[in-house]
């Protein structure tokens, strides 16, 4: 719930993306998406981290600037 919360003059908020940056949640004032490429699925009883696909980094880039101009993706992969 603090990610709703307002903010103090002069701070940022940042997502570092995860399948959750994937969901219809919009958190407001997110101006920059850190994209890892990868993701955590559960499988059996264990989480397996794996590559996610193209199309899922596309709806990461889809949180930066929902509701503020000027929005950023930065992607820790080619």
């Amino acid at each position: 719930m603090e990610v709703f919360k307002p903010l103090p003059e002069g701070f940022r908020k940042v997502v570092i993306s995860t399948n959750i940056a994937e969901t219809s949640i919009t958190i407001p004032g997110i101006k920059y998406v850190v994209d890892t490429g990868l993701v955590k699925e559960k499988n059996f009883k264990a989480l397996i981290t794996s590559k996610c696909s193209q199309t899922s980094c596309i709806q990461r880039r889809g949180r930066a600037g929902r509701d503020v101009p000027g929005g950023v993706v930065f992607r820790l992969f080619t």
